[in-house]
């Protein structure tokens, strides 16, 4: 099996670097950035180290590789797709390692359907400097079955998805609003309680509410609380905003809360659930139907 990498950024990079440790060889790649004057000599170092050969374009991996990983950013990853079209048949299984949306990935997946190879909807979740081959990967489309078969000897971390090709993609993406969020929320926090002088308090304390509970609990408990009093916290997070605001720091996630918080008033959420437990595929359930109060 040859295995050829288009791009070959911090992702590949560390991908190659554990497969190398497991003893797989001839991997190559092509990336745009090999003969940047500045950056094409971090490709070139990191390619020496993981054992990996550059190649000159796009269309000389595809034309060389059985298996064709596509590990481009999101925005370029149909074009790099669509610049191997022609060299796509069924003896090619088409990886497809970007990050996507859930759309794009079942776009790609029928123009590679109409060349006769296999697409592979397959998104890493975790961390890649920590975990490089072994990291965990959701596989799905026509090609996951066989893109698990011929990786797990390698040592790679794959699930199989029984879903259509913009399921793996919808996993990493949902996963972000919260990953990605939490983070840029825990920033704007820990920015206020440094400058009111209260690290000490503040942060101890939300670890006494938040590590007593397994997640889903806390979860369920959260957003239902959050329905039920969203104008009461809208108004308390406006007050944190206001407070942001005094101190000169950006309050883009808690301005963002509030809005959150007040849109939910509409559903009547307090009367709906007075004197009953509501569980969170409750609410989301209420906020799809439309159904105001």
């Amino acid at each position: 099996m040859k295995i050829g990498f288009i791009g070959f950024g911090e992702a590949a990079y560390y991908l190659a670097l554990g497969l190398k440790g497991e003893g797989l060889t001839g991997i190559r790649a092509c990336d745009a950035m090999q003969d940047h004057p500045v950056r094409g000599s971090l490709v070139k170092d990191r390619a020496a180290e993981a054992g990996v050969e550059l190649m000159e374009s796009n269309q000389a991996i595809a034309e060389w590789a059985d298996m064709i990983c596509n590990i481009t950013p999101a925005q370029f990853a149909k074009a790099a797709l669509e610049s191997v079209m022609d060299l796509l048949g069924p003896d090619k299984l088409f990886v497809d390692l970007s990050s996507s949306t859930p759309k794009n990935k079942a776009e790609m997946a029928e123009l590679v359907k109409k060349t006769g190879a296999k697409y592979t909807d397959a998104t890493m979740l975790g961390s890649l400097p920590a975990s490089k081959h072994k990291v965990q990967i959701i596989a799905c489309g026509p090609g996951a079955a066989e893109f698990k078969e011929i990786m797990d000897p390698w040592g790679m971390n794959i699930e199989y998805n029984p879903g259509a090709p913009g399921t793996a993609s919808a996993i990493k993406l949902v996963r972000s609003i919260y990953m990605k969020g939490i983070e840029a929320l825990l920033l704007e926090m820990l920015q206020a309680a440094d400058a009111y002088g209260v690290v000490d308090d503040v942060v101890p304390s939300i670890c006494a509410s938040m590590d007593k509970d397994p997640f889903e609990v806390i979860l369920n408990r959260l957003v239902t609380g959050m329905a039920i009093h969203c104008v009461r916290r809208g108004s308390e997070v406006q007050g944190s905003v206001e407070m942001l605001q005094e101190a000169g720091i950006d309050s883009c996630m808690s301005e963002s809360t509030v809005k959150r918080h007040m849109d939910l008033a509409k559903y009547g959420f307090a009367d709906k659930y007075a004197g009953k437990k509501p569980v969170w595929q409750d609410i989301i359930n209420d906020i799809k139907s439309g159904k105001e109060a």
